[in-house]
């Protein structure tokens, strides 16, 4: 058995493949590899069982791991994200939801998505690079992008259909009681509808495919209908139109900008394909007008930095950017 694991602490113990089949599995062809090994290193029991604790925490079982147990392990990850967090003093692209990147890889081990519930709650979440679909209760789906995060409860959903939006998703809603969408920044309510809610990067974007859709802020209120658009800025909404024939362009894996921030774009960039991108401080106020697909990060980024006369470089999963003066 490849001896890497000696270098391995619990969390990347628990992002590796092997290791989460032979937790899962119990009983897989790997089991005495592992139990050789885990006998061979007693110094690494600690690492071992807080892996392990950690992986069966995320996948949901009637009789759980010991809670406490993984509570003290998630609040090690925590105040190690936070010293991250103190460290960051670089743009938000470089930190956007990255400081909690070495969790947020833990909690998508398993799935694009996964299912927590504390208190009855539901919190569906997709991970870096990862798009997923949820149906809820009374057979609404939801389509999630990359790094986006709802939660509802289950218990109650018959009476009143209300969930929370982190992120951006798709929302294909069943006729019935209003359904109801709260975001950081307002709410959206319809009756049956299809339609698409952005929050990223402070935006409240709403767009209206089929049916009607209610959207407020701050106590102001706009009704749209299949082909506007509604974007809350400056306290006001901005109204829009669009051509509502299809779904949203990341649906079909498309990104495309208008005049957008390259910290938007990169920031975008590192939730579609799971990297992490730093870049000059200086660059990041620069307006980019143009588009790429998910199918690819190297031709992203050609598409990104040949126009902007910029510069990127790969190390894996970490990109750094450079302007062309930069080299001189």
């Amino acid at each position: 058995m490849n001896d890497k694991y000696l270098k391995y602490d619990a969390l990347e113990l628990a992002q590796d493949d092997a290791f989460i089949r032979w937790v899962k599995e119990g009983g897989g062809p790997r089991r005495q590899e592992w139990e050789a090994w885990r006998a061979r290193h007693p110094e690494k029991e600690q690492e071992i069982e807080e892996a392990r604790l950690l992986v069966q925490s995320i996948v949901i079982k009637e009789a759980p791991a010991n809670q406490q147990r993984i509570g003290q392990i998630w609040n090690k990850i925590d105040a190690a994200t936070e010293g991250t967090a103190t460290r960051a003093t670089a743009p938000r692209l470089k930190a956007y939801r990255w400081i909690g990147y070495a969790a947020a890889a833990v909690l998508a081990l398993l799935a694009a998505f996964f299912f927590l519930r504390p208190e009855g709650a539901v919190i569906v979440e997709t991970g870096y690079g990862q798009v997923a679909r949820h149906v809820l209760p009374d057979g609404s789906a939801i389509q999630l992008n990359a790094g986006t995060r709802i939660s509802y409860h289950e218990d109650t959903w018959g009476e009143a259909r209300r969930l929370e939006l982190e992120g951006e998703a798709f929302f294909e809603v069943e006729k019935g009681s209003p359904f109801i969408v709260k975001t950081a920044k307002g709410t959206v309510e319809v009756l049956g509808t299809s339609f698409n809610i952005n929050t990223f990067e402070g935006h409240f974007d709403v767009h209206c495919y089929t049916g009607r859709v209610q959207v407020s802020a701050n106590s102001n209120q706009e009704i749209l209908t299949s082909g506007q658009s509604a974007q809350w800025a400056e306290n006001s909404w901005q109204r829009g139109s669009f051509d509502a024939q299809g779904s949203p362009d990341w649906q079909q894996g498309r990104f495309e900008y208008h005049s957008a921030p390259l910290r938007e774009v990169f920031a975008e960039m590192e939730r579609q394909f799971g990297v992490r991108i730093d870049a000059p401080d200086s660059i990041l106020s620069r307006m980019y007008t143009g588009a790429y697909e998910r199918n690819s990060l190297d031709s992203a980024l050609y598409r990104v930095c040949w126009p902007m006369k910029l510069e990127a470089g790969r190390d894996g999963k970490i990109v750094v950017i450079r302007t062309e003066e930069s080299r001189e």
